[in-house]
């Protein structure tokens, strides 16, 4: 390696002298810690490097050593189920902090190989070369690297072998069982796919109103204390995807904490096991250098790419992308770039976008089909929503969970907010549902919507006259509207019960509401008081929601006939 000289030191930007020929965003070792940095300008013979850590120690005239790559992340078996940094350094074992230096990475480990193909045949990228069985509860698949293709001169035969150690060659290149992918290149692929199948969370709100495709993106915005980390916690528990990324962005490190041992508690409803075992979490909380944070979320991704090209469905969940983006200001001013809007990179919405334009559903090289979700929460100061961060991912998102504080103030959970909400992708999760045995999927978001929408501009009326003035049907809207909130769109997510929802049993919930709601009206109109409607007993639906199970659609419907007969229906 070149070796170069520490100039001058300055927080986390250092400056170097005698490295000839570096490029931008390559990765340097510095000082005899070996402390990792990226490369961020260049002016002459000198170069300005980012550390990726601390910098205390480093002194000018320590060596400094190129490394001729980007940052890149070391991909291979055993990544499900750990924890890392934002440089994909696992964290487990590790008392507290990791040890400065660039070093650190996984202990050599063997791991049992079954072939796939035979000697002879013409490979290709993304080509099945065999499997890993002690890898997880996700079946590893060692796959033919990108940009390597040719005839398959050895394959190993069945056996224990090391991370490093090839188990392939292809036309001379060997093939180990890891490899390195710079994490902010995207993987390649054939072609995209249209996305059709929703990814059902077990969120009422989210999967019969705002629907996300697998292979979608969605943006989580909320203030303070709106509830971000518990719902994103839920759809990282709840999701049906294959396989988990959470990327923990410059949160506090006690919220990682919680998820860490939650998942750990946490029974897989697909293996019995513990969901931990099949979820990837990279942890950069807020007092790490703010490098590592810019680069978390692109690891993450990276993470996903590569699961998906072995034909799973992944889902990214970045908490939050306004740190992710209070990194690239922080890194932009060092650099001396011009700001923008509250002093933002100009290049902030490209960014955003590039992040974005990650996802979706693709035909995986190799003849398989994966999926990679991202959903991202977003944290604007004081709840603004119109601050550049949350205004930018509006653009590139498909669907927007904008989280109210009047909600969760009220304790109503999630605190989705339904007027300023939406999804672009309803009519095609419409479509998909019709089917597979829901035709009635779309009518029923639709009429939930209308119910809402009325709901609210009569409050706002009977806020000005009394709810006593307003005539019998618009009370009967308010109380459909009420009903449809709590018993419904409210979900408690410590209850067994009602953490996670299936979609029969969503759309038996909605059912109900819609029947009881519908009685409460042929009351009206056949002359019964408004006011004596609204003290009936609701009790059986709230029951429905609460005490059946999260997929017993057939126990919600049983509720039906003593909601409707407490409400003089025989």
């Amino acid at each position: 390696m070149n070796a170069g000289v520490v100039r001058r030191v300055n927080g986390p930007l250092v400056e170097i002298d005698g490295l000839a020929g570096l490029a931008m965003a390559e990765l340097l070792q510095l000082g005899t810690a070996g402390l990792p940095a990226e490369v961020t300008a260049l002016s002459g013979g000198r170069a300005t490097a980012q550390a990726y850590e601390y910098t205390g120690g480093l002194r000018p005239g320590e060596p400094v050593h190129r490394l001729s790559r980007p940052l890149a992340a070391r991909l291979g078996p055993g990544l499900i189920g750990g924890v890392y940094d934002g440089l994909l350094r696992p964290l487990a074992g590790a008392d507290t902090w990791l040890a400065p230096g660039a070093a650190r990475a996984a202990g050599p480990r063997a791991w049992t190989f079954t072939p796939g193909p035979t000697a002879g045949t013409r490979v290709g990228p993304g080509d099945h070369l065999g499997t890993v069985g002690d890898a997880g509860p996700v079946e590893h698949r060692v796959l033919v690297p990108p940009g390597v293709e040719g005839r398959l001169d050895d394959l190993r035969p069945a056996g224990r072998y090391q991370d490093d150690e090839p188990v392939a060659t292809i036309d001379g290149t060997p093939v180990a069982l890891t490899s390195w992918w710079p994490v902010r290149k995207p993987r390649p692929f054939p072609h995209r796919l249209p996305s059709a199948a929703p990814l059902v969370t077990g969120q009422r709100v989210l999967d019969a109103v705002f629907p996300i495709l697998k292979g979608g993106t969605a943006a989580v915005p909320g203030g303070f204390g709106t509830g971000k980390t518990i719902l994103l916690q839920q759809i990282a528990k709840w999701c049906d995807a294959d396989v988990i990324v959470y990327v923990g962005c410059g949160e506090r490190g006690n919220e990682l904490a919680d998820v860490l041992a939650e998942l750990a508690e946490l029974t897989d409803p697909r293996t019995g096991g513990r969901l931990a075992d099949r979820t990837v979490t990279v942890a950069n909380t807020s007092n790490m250098p703010i490098m590592a944070r810019e680069a978390s979320i692109y690891t993450g991704v990276t993470v996903a790419e590569y699961y998906r090209d072995m034909g799973y469905d992944t889902v990214v969940i970045a908490d939050s992308t306004s740190r992710w983006a209070e990194a690239l200001r922080e890194f932009a001013s060092r650099t001396g770039a011009l700001p923008a809007e509250e002093g933002y990179p100009a290049s902030l919405a490209s960014a955003l976008a590039a992040f974005y334009e990650r996802a979706g559903r693709v035909a995986a090289p190799g003849g398989r089909e994966g999926s990679v979700t991202i959903v991202g929460a977003v944290s604007p100061p004081g709840g603004d929503l119109t601050e550049p961060v949350t205004a930018h991912t509006q653009r590139f998102v498909r669907t927007l969970w904008t989280l109210d504080r009047d909600l969760a103030y009220a304790r109503h959970y999630p605190a989705v907010s339904w007027s300023g909400s939406y999804s672009r992708d309803s009519g095609t999760v419409g479509t998909w549902y019709s089917g597979n045995g829901d035709p009635g999927w779309a009518a029923r978001g639709s009429r939930m919507v209308t119910m809402l929408a009325e709901a609210d501009r009569l409050a706002a009326l009977a806020d000005l006259v009394g709810t006593a003035a307003l005539p019998g049907p618009e009370r009967v809207a308010l109380l459909g509207g009420r009903l449809l909130r709590e018993a419904f769109l409210q979900q408690n997510a410590l209850s067994p019960n009602d953490a996670y929802c299936a979609p029969a049993k969503s759309a038996a919930l909605a059912d109900l509401v819609f029947d009881v709601v519908d009685r409460c009206a042929e009351l009206v109109a056949a002359g019964r008081p408004p006011g004596e409607v609204e003290t009936l007993d609701f009790s059986p639906v709230i029951r429905a929601r609460e005490e059946t199970g999260p997929d017993d659609a057939d126990a919600v419907r049983r509720h039906r006939d003593p909601a409707l007969a407490a409400l003089g229906r025989p």
